[in-house]
């Protein structure tokens, strides 16, 4: 081999361990939940916001294959919307957050992405309940949410509880005790 072949391999593998190297530190801020992160219209301290992000959302018995970010700005905070992807669930969870000086607020959520198995136990669990049972006659398939501690300390117990919804009731469920906490009906309010 000639002396500029093995400067132009030995080039090639300094760039192919400087891209690998760069790519493990990538790979190391992000957990190993998260497969794959897709930024719109990312910030300057994008960096920075993904790195609290992973402290604020979270899977649910589950891995998420696509994290998409959005970020719009209105002032001098950032608005963003995480819609996080698993592929064990045929709905997303969507979160939004605002980022103003160097601080990360959750201001609202939907979370849907709960594994199928989960997701059956929750209904299993809600139609265990004779008030939920006795009201759900030909109300169609129900709909499935995770309620995180910041809100279900509100009405039950700082962890997180599934809500099963069917039209005109709702049961919230503690999953580990696998039973009802509450039921909410559409005229009635609480019970």
């Amino acid at each position: 081999m000639r002396k500029h072949e093995k400067l132009i391999i030995g080039f090639f593998i300094l760039i192919l361990a400087a891209g690998i190297g760069m790519n493990q530190i990538n790979a190391g801020t992000r957990p190993s939940w998260v497969h794959e992160v897709h930024w719109s219209n990312m910030p300057a301290d994008g960096a920075k916001i993904e790195e609290m992000l992973w402290t604020e959302i979270s899977p649910y018995g589950t891995e998420y294959e696509t994290v998409n970010i959005s970020a719009s700005s209105k002032g001098s905070a950032e608005s963003l919307r995480v819609i996080a992807i698993s592929k064990e669930s045929a709905y997303p969870d969507i979160y939004d957050f605002v980022y103003e000086k160097d601080t990360l607020l959750l201001t609202g959520y939907l979370l849907e992405a709960v594994p199928s198995s989960s997701r059956n136990d929750a209904i299993r669990i809600a139609l265990e309940n004779r008030d939920v049972a006795a009201s759900i006659a030909a109300a169609g398939a129900p709909s499935v949410k995770r309620i995180l501690p910041k809100t279900s300390v509100n009405y039950y117990a700082p962890k997180t509880l599934l809500s099963v919804t069917w039209k005109g009731i709702s049961a919230l469920i503690d999953p580990d005790e696998r039973k009802v906490v509450q039921v909410w009906r559409e005229s009635g309010g609480a019970k």
